[in-house]
């Protein structure tokens, strides 16, 4: 996997000591209690590694889409 922009949406809010665990992510709350955090993957590790630390914190992941870079 080349270098790749993802939208990952998950339920909640996230406190700015949640955000600050997402370094290098565009964070931002959407409708309906959901906030979005876009950036790059350089890989599929990063990618693997995001959605683990998702996990450690107990964040409830919505969903993983492809973004593009406008």
């Amino acid at each position: 996997m080349s270098a790749q922009l993802f939208e990952i949406v998950v339920k909640g809010t996230l406190s700015p000591t949640l955000v600050a665990a997402f370094d290098g992510f565009e964070v931002s709350d959407i409708v309906g209690g959901r906030t979005t955090l876009v950036g790059w993957m350089p890989d599929q590790a990063r990618l693997h590694s995001t959605f683990a630390l998702l996990r450690d914190l107990n964040i409830e992941l919505v969903s993983v889409n492809p973004a593009s870079d406008h």
